[in-house]
């Protein structure tokens, strides 16, 4: 008998929860229907997803070294095809009775190996576009800085190793006035306004201004100005998020973020 979305979300612990960035508000969501496609139609394993993820987020990486802009666009969309496997297989996984602590750890590989490269590989494509060496400077401090961020939650983590209450569980926010539901989502574009997805796709339509316009006023080219922005952004974002969870005491749970 073939399972249900219902049976999915249950199985796979997607509650209807309002949550953080797109990647919390859309993917999940999504993630779902794949799930259930691959759990109804394939004997796929979860680390063989994660594995395909880790793939596809490479040929991410890999686009956005080029100075064509359609190769820059697939990028894009192999980066939020990567995104998407990355929910799928741990809801395989639930669903499947096949969780693991090594699964897990695959996981989280993955997103640390090609995150920081995909800001690196921008930065290599500013570089191969107008032969500057400061692009090369200036990616590496933008996945440097990337890098950090995920590291400001992973040592939380290994700090309270075997403390109760540490993991962000899939509950339903709390109710909010429409007041505070609406101020919430402003934090959330201005969180969304700085991330990696919209980094990647900034570089995105500056390399179609690149190809289309003018040089910007400033000189050098509109993908370099949005590395300059980021390679301020992402070590700033990275220094900020410490302060809070030190200051905290906590990492803030996604359901508190509506």
């Amino acid at each position: 008998m073939e399972l249900t979305l219902d049976d999915v979300r249950r199985g796979a612990k997607r509650e209807e929860f309002r949550a953080g960035v797109q990647m919390r508000v859309l993917m999940p969501r999504l993630s779902v229907y794949v799930t259930r496609w691959v759990l109804n139609h394939t004997r796929l394993l979860p680390n063989q997803i994660t594995v395909l993820s880790l793939l596809v987020g490479l040929a991410a990486a890999a686009a956005y070294s080029s100075t064509a802009p359609l190769v820059v666009a697939l990028g894009l969309v192999a980066f939020n095809v990567h995104v998407l496997l990355d929910y799928v297989d741990g809801e395989v996984a639930r669903c499947r009775g096949l969780t693991s602590t090594r699964g897990a750890y695959l996981d989280l590989v993955t997103d640390r190996v090609t995150f920081p490269l995909l800001l690196f590989c921008a930065g290599l494509g500013v570089f191969r576009q107008l032969g500057d060496p400061t692009a090369l400077i200036l990616g590496f401090a933008a996945s440097f800085g990337q890098f950090l961020d995920k590291e400001a939650c992973d040592c939380w983590y290994r700090a309270n190793a075997g403390a109760p209450e540490v993991e962000d569980r899939y509950v339903a926010a709390p109710a909010r006035s429409a007041r505070r539901q609406l101020l919430g989502w402003v934090r959330i574009l201005v969180v969304m306004s700085r991330g990696l997805a919209a980094f990647l796709t900034y570089t995105l339509a500056a390399a179609v201004l690149d190809a289309t316009v003018p040089p910007p006023p400033a000189g050098g080219s509109y993908r370099a100005l949005v590395l300059w922005a980021f390679a301020a952004l992402m070590p700033l974002g990275a220094l900020v998020r410490v302060l809070y969870v030190y200051r905290r005491g906590a990492i803030p749970r996604r359901q508190q973020l509506l």
